[in-house]
């Protein structure tokens, strides 16, 4: 070790980057975050969290001071708003394979502090984004934009879909917009009072489109699409926001609205998740549409099964491990991460109700791990 300043270099304090460092100094190993930030990130992006992920949270012992102020959600409600009909499906199905059958909604700016908490004092060094990467067979050395030299035996780009790491690595990727765009209405009415069969995730449809909602500690998020032919600015109007309410909730067409904002939605896959002793998790490997709120509990069983891998490496174990981890991952992601995601956008207004509403006891069961991500969380792990 007298050769290097730590074992592994994360490039990103975001929940993937940190719950990597969490999970590695949990098992005895050095670690060291550069964040490009000069803190952790505030603004509101990913606030689903899926049973794998709160087990692999409760696991590394930041989950349970975090449980009461965010959202238990047990059911998912499908609702046609011109007809009545109706689906639901109960979560918990899923008992006998996770402590946590359910969702949990909590805006990750409030879970990544409690990451931070739990790490040595230090460990994250702010202002600090990777600028330029060398490597050689026993170690990687990154220079930060604040001309500090940090030198391990592996980094860990987890630093976004655009962050510098796997630039810096020569990773290509496959990229794209998705054609729509996302409209975003909050507002502090609870839903459940006037909705029947609502918990705290609902899909609304009628026979062209949908309307999506979820339940925050203390709002509610209604979802709607941005035709692309349609500006920022036409899409957060208030007349085109009341009528995007009217159309799936008439009764509720003056309902308050708290907040608003537009957003793109981007569709990404590295090519490869490795280059030497260069590794990628997270936004800098892929990215999904976010129907499903998946792609952030991707990232983090990324971390959960790197973590193991790398901790079998540096005791051992041979170094194509590494490459066993990165090609499942990869075509979990290719092979199904993206597929579901894609699937859930391109999903018939006029059918997904009624095709919910058909499936078997055993469909249901299988539906609710997958979209739970049961079935994929571990693939990677070392056996």
């Amino acid at each position: 070790m007298t050769a290097h300043d730590t074992d592994i270099l994360i490039a990103g304090a975001g929940p993937v980057g940190l719950t990597l460092a969490l999970a590695l100094h949990q098992r005895g190993i050095a670690v060291r975050v550069l964040e490009k930030r000069e803190g952790l990130s505030t603004a509101s992006r990913a606030s689903t969290f899926h049973p794998p992920t709160l087990d692999a949270l409760d696991s590394l012992g930041v989950l349970k001071p975090l449980l009461p102020g965010g959202v238990r959600i047990d059911r998912i409600l499908w609702r046609r708003v011109d007809d009545g009909s109706a689906a639901t499906i109960d979560l918990g199905i899923l008992a006998a394979e996770t402590g946590f059958p359910h969702r949990w909604h909590r805006e990750q700016q409030d879970v990544t502090p409690a990451l931070l908490a739990a790490l040595p004092a230090g460990t994250v060094r702010f202002n600090a984004g990777a600028a330029a990467l060398s490597q050689d067979s026993h170690s990687v050395t990154v220079t930060a934009a604040d001309g500090t030299r940090h030198r391990a035996r592996y980094a860990i780009g987890c630093d976004g879909a655009g962050g510098a790491i796997r630039a810096l690595a020569g990773i290509e990727a496959e990229t794209n917009d998705y054609a729509h765009r996302v409209l975003r209405l909050l507002t502090p009415l609870d839903l459940r009072d006037h909705i029947p069969g609502l918990d705290g995730l609902g899909y609304l449809y009628d026979a062209t489109g949908s309307c999506s909602l979820l339940r925050m500690p203390k709002v509610w998020r209604l979802i709607f699409r941005v035709a692309p032919e349609m500006s920022d600015e036409a899409a957060l109007a208030e007349d085109h926001a009341r009528a995007r309410i009217a159309r799936f909730l008439p009764a509720l067409r003056d309902l308050p609205i708290e907040g608003r904002d537009v957003y793109g939605v981007k569709r990404a896959m590295a090519l490869s998740y490795r280059a030497g002793r260069v590794l990628l998790a997270g936004d800098a490997a892929h990215l999904t549409n976010t129907r499903g709120g998946m792609n952030m509990n991707a990232g983090i069983h990324d971390a959960m099964t790197l973590a193991a891998t790398l901790d079998a490496v540096l005791r051992g174990a041979p170094e194509a491990l590494l490459q066993s981890w990165a090609e499942p991952r990869l075509r979990t992601v290719r092979d199904a991460l993206l597929p579901r995601t894609d699937a859930r956008v391109a999903a018939s207004p006029a059918d997904e109700v009624a095709r919910m509403a058909a499936l078997t006891p055993a469909e249901t069961l299988t539906w609710a791990r997958e979209a739970s991500m049961l079935d994929i969380a571990k693939v990677g792990a070392p056996a």
